[in-house]
């Protein structure tokens, strides 16, 4: 048997990301408030969704509801857990409580992780006992399916725990990635935010109405961003690759070019050979997968 995981605050975030570590054969404590029956609903539903989609037996499933643990005390979910996940309100008085809490229920060498959106870690870690391994470790909803989940910490955040919440993410299935400085939204909610602005400010000035701004969205860039990430996508689309972006667009190559070619060559080669490894091969991939979308979508 594996460790035991606690997730504080078992809300839609919490519950799928429970729903992956009870699936990779954690011990797992779920707690809420109050409403434990939705809580457990909500676990089921997301189990069946794995089983309808054939990721997991019916069998798998009850197995996996065996192992779990709903509860409305804290003391209780973080006792013996050694990674606590907090999926809180988006309040920070409310997550500095939740926290107090954790610390005093859990081993003083647990790890305690935070959903949040849109507070630091540093932030988090005010008047911690142990600030040291408190730090950000945010999904994406639906965070059972999407594997991205950011992990970032302070200064006062020990990078050995930060390399551990990176392996207890891995170990669940997750693909982590670390935001080495705290910034606001982090990568991926900061960008997110920003086309969402734009989006909204494209409507407010009349130019479109939502249906069309989502289908520009959902039908033009967010097909190969999918697939290839924005900035590959964009060197898949200038013969020649990165490299050859500054001569395209008129501009004598800068070492801001140099870096982010650099980075799109890593990236390639970090990629399973069975999606592609150079401009070839991932640009044929991802027309076979575009295909594959937009036959879902029935526009094919």
């Amino acid at each position: 048997m594996k460790k035991k995981v606690a997730f504080i605050g078992s809300g839609l975030i919490g519950s799928g990301l429970a729903v992956n570590a009870l699936l990779h054969g954690y011990e797992v404590a779920l707690q809420t408030r109050s409403r434990v029956e939705l809580m457990k609903t909500r676990v089921d539903h997301i189990l069946n969704v794995f089983v309808e989609n054939e990721l997991c037996s019916a069998e798998e499933a009850a197995e996996c509801l065996e192992r779990a643990c709903f509860t409305t005390s804290i003391e209780e979910a973080c006792e013996g857990a050694f990674f606590i996940q907090e999926s809180g309100p988006e309040a920070l008085e409310t997550k500095l409580a939740l926290i107090g809490q954790i610390e005093d229920a859990a081993a003083s060498d647990a790890i305690i992780s935070s959903s949040t959106s849109k507070k630091m870690p540093s932030e988090l870690q005010t008047g911690a006992q142990h600030p040291e391994r408190i730090l950000v470790g945010h999904p994406y909803h639906p965070s059972y399916l999407l594997p991205l989940v950011e992990v970032c910490g302070s200064e006062n955040t020990d990078q050995a725990v930060v390399k551990d919440a990176v392996a207890f993410y891995e170990s669940i299935g997750k693909l982590p990635i670390v935001c080495a400085k705290e910034r606001y939204g982090l990568l991926v909610n900061k960008a997110s935010w920003d086309v969402l602005n734009d989006a909204k400010a494209a409507v407010f000035d009349g130019c479109c109405s939502v249906e069309d701004m989502d289908k520009a969205i959902m039908f033009g860039p967010g097909l190969r961003m999918a697939l290839t990430g924005q900035i590959m996508t964009i060197a898949l689309g200038v013969e020649g690759g990165a490299r050859a972006q500054a001569a395209k667009y008129g501009r004598v190559p800068s070492h801001d070019d140099e870096v982010i070619a650099d980075g799109v060559d890593e990236e390639m080669a970090d990629r399973p050979e069975e999606i592609g490894r150079d401009e070839e091969s991932v640009s044929a991939f991802r027309d076979r997968a575009i295909i594959e979308i937009l036959r879902m979508q029935k526009m094919l």
